[in-house]
């Protein structure tokens, strides 16, 4: 009978959060891959001019981004840590939340980096409004860098939160395992732009296109 009740529990909901997040990373890429399109498609006019300036600043962003999340994923491994032992599983408890600070760091510095690389960019005369492949890209880094000052927030309130003790029963363990998952998202994302600015050309997408058999777009 035991065994017949616990079969026919309900299974336990989902976290609401992990939900939430999952929505949210598919409305985001939903976002850019629609401005990746447009992107693609505004190629096609006569005044495009390719970014040929790679500014240092923006491999130096792209490195450290990469290791926010690898020490956002240090962070969830940490909180998720099976040590035996009290003094064990605070030492772990301390070195995530440090992982945490770590990757909060790494991503205002990833923030300040990408200003300096508008600067560089702007020295150089790739302003806002003088091509429209610099305007695409002083739009798409800047929505990227507001998706990661807003994560940044998020992770400052959750922190807070637990720290007070008020975290509506939520651990500090799902709080960086959400993070990581966010920040690895991030990361993605900014390396698909990288390579969407960087790489992606007219001729590029004239000979991806007349491979699969799609008429590319025309110049005007």
């Amino acid at each position: 009978m035991e065994a017949m009740a616990g079969a026919m529990a309900p299974a336990p909901a989902p976290d609401a959060r992990k939900v939430g997040l999952w929505v949210f990373m598919a409305v985001v890429s939903s976002l850019f891959m629609l401005f990746s399109v447009a992107y693609v498609m505004r190629m096609a006019m006569t005044d495009w001019q390719p970014l040929r300036y790679v500014p240092w600043q923006l491999w130096l962003s792209t490195a450290v981004l990469a290791l926010a999340s690898a020490a956002w994923e240090g962070a969830r491994r940490g909180a998720y840590s099976g040590a035996s032992g009290a003094d064990a599983r605070a030492a772990a408890g301390q070195g995530s939340r440090r992982a945490a600070l770590l990757a909060c760091a790494l991503s205002l510095l990833f923030l300040g980096a990408q200003l300096w690389a508008w600067q560089a960019m702007t020295a150089m005369n790739f302003t806002v409004s003088g091509n429209p492949a610099s305007s695409f890209f002083y739009l798409l880094t800047g929505l990227h860098g507001l998706h990661v000052a807003g994560g940044l927030a998020a992770a400052a309130l959750a922190g807070l939160s637990a720290s007070r003790g008020r975290a509506a029963g939520v651990s500090f363990a799902a709080s960086a395992a959400l993070c990581a998952r966010y920040w690895h998202f991030l990361l993605l994302l900014w390396l698909a732009l990288f390579a969407l600015m960087f790489l992606v050309t007219p001729d590029f997408v004239q000979v991806v296109c007349e491979s699969v058999g799609i008429r590319p777009p025309q110049a005007r």
